[in-house]
């Protein structure tokens, strides 16, 4: 199932459910919790935002193909958002309790992010938060859904409401980053 919403400048947020089967999302969730997660993932360029450094873990291309993520996507009811753009990047965040994370946006053309935990629960919060193009009001709160992918112009602002303390410790998201592939020029004469 497919939901759209639009913010700003009428860019798209596209909220998908259900794209997978438990023993898929058992064994993402299972790559995602091994793997080598490490500090230094930062929203912003602001110095005083830099301090706050959260723990992530960078894909290679390897990892990517062994998640086995892009091929799930590619045969689901979402696969039309890969249409048109490669994965530039693929980064799992880890947040915690005590992170704070502030509004920011991303220089490439798309973002697909993968709520990874199995279980969420309500008073649990972590939603992602989406904002006008001034960054300052909330134009739409996205709920943390197990399994659930949103698809979204990466120009949004947007920001992660850290899960409360009654939480799970963790709280994975895959980020799936795109840009828009290149046409190969045609010669001119």
């Amino acid at each position: 199932m497919m939901r759209e919403h639009f913010v700003g400048n009428n860019k798209r947020i596209a909220v998908y459910d259900d794209l997978f089967s438990m023993d898929f999302r058992l064994n993402i969730y299972a790559f995602v919790k091994n793997s080598a997660f490490r500090l230094g993932w930062g929203d912003s360029i602001d110095f005083y935002k830099r301090n706050h450094m959260y723990l992530h873990s960078a894909y290679s291309p390897e990892d990517i193909d062994n998640s086995g993520v892009i091929d799930a996507i590619s045969v689901s009811s979402a696969a039309s958002e890969l249409n048109g753009y490669f994965v530039s990047k693929v980064i799992v965040n880890l947040s915690t309790p005590a992170d704070a994370n502030f509004v920011h946006t991303h220089p490439e053309s798309k973002v697909l992010l993968y709520y990874v935990n199995l279980e969420w629960r309500d008073g649990w919060h972590g939603e992602t938060l989406f904002y006008d193009e001034a960054g300052k009001e909330v134009a739409f709160a996205n709920a943390y859904t197990p399994g659930r992918i949103i698809a979204f112009d990466a120009t949004i602002p947007h920001a992660i409401r850290p899960q409360s303390m009654i939480a799970t410790p963790y709280r994975f998201t895959m980020a799936i980053i795109l840009n828009k592939a290149i046409s190969p020029k045609k010669d001119v004469k």
